[in-house]
């Protein structure tokens, strides 16, 4: 039992903040559970996770053994009774870190006497996370000195980069235990560069070669995750190593309805797989437990705008996923890695995991900070890596586009505060406010909801298969901003030398979610609706957008729900033509959900 991490009780009943650091599988996330269960020191413990997997898997383990325990993430959000301020009146509440820093901006004092549980802390080094962990750890902060002492903090990870800046920033006692459970054996599979193919379907064909030459004998093994990092490679690479090595795959990522997720995840720690072969995106990478023999690393690159290397702690966590205690007797990590990589997995290999950077978008943070009655000068105190002079040029930014005024939150800065906007949605807001105007509300609302999900959630950059969607879509959407479609992007084109005007296979997608996943597409477009609506609430675009804004919200949300049932096809497109056709008698029903209806209708 000595390669178990253990937690220092006395410490943590005393509020010394502690940085966890202990390889995957040895029961990091687990000994603070049979803490926050058995504690009698804090009023509330808060676990703040990065993906939706981990999330239900840590609230599912609670559950077993209390009922005061709450989960908010947008996949509980889509359960008929769920209220807000009862999930945080739990004493345990299991969130993601985004719904946990908009909870510390508008009720700070639901967390006096409370325990927060960072995992995954090395996302600090993430692009993606970055901005939010780093603002979430300045709120712990101010609040500490705020509240006396009284809240506490556990960093969590296995890859836990800057450990001596970060623990002395925190104050924090440093746990760390180097032994695995079990132990791994590590391959690199050197493979040769080949430009101008499809680098995740080259990688794939590798290591299907490499299974059929008999370097790896897959009936040897109980299951296999392969790492990828986009959802079009992660769809592909499955299906191609199901039809090459006959052998049944499965695919995982965040995009996927809840029950498929939820099937797949359960699979993992069957005793009886279904799969043999699961390929998977960060969304099984981090945080979740399990069971698989082997993992096959073949991402170690991202194309999102410029190409960039994955994190080596990104890759270690991927490595540490192989073989469990109680299932696996050792793990086996193959990384099949093009001669520039190689050095990647070396530094994830010895631990090099690099410095953590600055946030990369300040002016969401210094707005929010502001928008909490705080100085915002006080972030370079509070805060880890916060520039005085950058919070300086966020100001003047912030002035500029009318979010503050004479340093107080203006109208349309609280709105841009509450809905967690980046400075690119700013900037798009702006012009969609400036370009509005009369016409059918239903349609300006849908057109605007539309374009800052494409461009702000950069569904701009993902590679899909346009032809099929275009194929097998139905143009409901289309049809519908159709006296719109364009206008908006001859106006940007005119205003800031851009055109900014969403592809037309985004407006066919929610109609094929067989081909292309949509959950996260109809979440998207539901929080950018959100944001049109508290907008019209604030009289800061034309009022006729509140009503037509908020029937988005909500078809999205029963959409979400009809996925999370498994419809597809006509089914998915009839409900979104009942939906639009009794727009008005819809709009004034009571009901949060729009599918009870539908299945009434039907």
């Amino acid at each position: 039992m000595s390669n178990f991490v253990k937690l220092d009780i006395k410490a943590l009943d005393s509020y010394q903040p502690l940085m966890l650091i202990s390889p995957t599988g040895s029961g990091k996330t687990f000994s603070v559970i049979k803490y926050a269960l058995k504690q009698n020191t804090y009023n509330k413990v808060v676990f703040a996770m990065p993906t939706k997997a981990a999330i239900r898997e840590v609230c599912t383990k609670l559950s077993l053994f209390t009922n005061d325990v709450g989960r908010d993430d947008s996949d509980a959000r889509l359960e008929d009774n769920f209220n807000t301020e009862e999930v945080w009146r739990k004493k345990i509440i299991v969130t993601s870190y985004e719904r946990l820093l908009q909870q510390m901006i508008s009720s700070p004092s639901l967390f006096s006497n409370s325990l927060l549980v960072i995992d995954e802390a090395h996302l600090l080094l993430s692009e993606g996370r970055n901005c939010t962990l780093q603002e979430l750890l300045a709120y712990y902060k101010f609040f500490r000195e705020k509240f006396s002492g009284k809240i506490n903090v556990i960093l969590l990870s296995a890859t836990m980069p800057d450990v001596d800046s970060l623990s002395e920033y925190l104050e924090a006692k440093v746990i760390c235990n180097d032994k695995r459970p079990v132990s791994i054996d590590v391959k690199i599979v050197k493979v040769s560069q080949k430009r101008g193919e499809n680098y995740y379907l080259n990688k794939a064909i590798e290591f299907i070669n490499y299974v059929k030459k008999g370097e790896l004998k897959l009936e040897n093994y109980k299951q296999i995750l392969v790492y990828t990092n986009t959802r079009r490679s992660a769809e592909e690479i499955s299906k191609l190593i199901e039809k090459e090595l006959h052998v049944p795959t499965a695919f995982h990522h965040a995009g996927l309805p809840i029950e498929v997720r939820k099937k797949i995840e359960d699979d993992m720690r069957s005793e009886n797989n279904q799969y043999k072969v699961i390929v998977s995106t960060d969304t099984l990478a981090l945080s979740i437990n399990t069971n698989v023999d082997v993992v096959v690393v073949l991402a170690l690159k991202r194309f999102a705008g410029l190409r960039t290397y994955v994190e080596p702690s990104t890759v270690a966590q991927v490595i540490g996923r192989a073989g469990r205690p109680g299932y696996s007797e050792k793990g086996l990590a193959l990384v099949f890695a093009e001669p520039d990589e190689v050095k990647i997995v070396n530094k994830a290999l010895k631990k090099e995991f690099g410095k953590v950077p600055e946030p990369l978008d300040y002016p969401q943070t210094v707005l929010r900070w502001i928008y909490s009655g705080l100085d915002p000068l006080l972030l370079a105190r509070y805060g880890y890596r916060y520039s005085p002079s950058k919070i300086k040029d966020s100001l003047l930014f912030l002035e500029n586009i009318g979010a503050i005024q004479k340093g107080k939150v203006t109208p349309l800065g609280k709105v841009f505060a509450y809905e967690m906007v980046p400075k690119k949605g700013m900037n798009l807001l702006k012009l969609i406010i400036k370009f509005d105007k009369k016409g059918n509300p239903l349609v300006r609302a849908l057109y605007y909801s539309f374009i800052y999900s494409f461009f702000v959630d950069e569904y701009f950059s993902r590679k899909v298969n346009e032809g099929e969607i275009l194929r097998k879509g139905n143009p409901i959407f289309l049809d519908l901003v159709k006296s719109l479609r364009g206008s908006f992007g001859k106006y940007t084109y005119f205003t800031i030398g851009e055109t900014l005007e969403p592809s037309t296979w985004f407006y066919y997608s929610l109609t094929v979610p067989q081909v292309i996943s949509t959950d996260d597409i109809a979440e998207s477009i539901r929080k950018s609706s959100e944001i049109i609506y508290n907008l019209s609430t604030y009289s800061l675009i034309s009022e006729d957008l509140n009503k037509p804004s908020y029937f988005i919200m909500r078809l999205m949300r029963s959409y979400r729900r009809i996925l999370r049932e498994g419809k597809k096809g006509e089914e998915i497109i009839d409900f979104i033509r009942f939906c639009f056709s009794n727009y008005q008698e819809l709009s004034k029903s009571k009901d949060e959900f729009f599918d009870t209806q539908w299945i009434r209708n039907a």
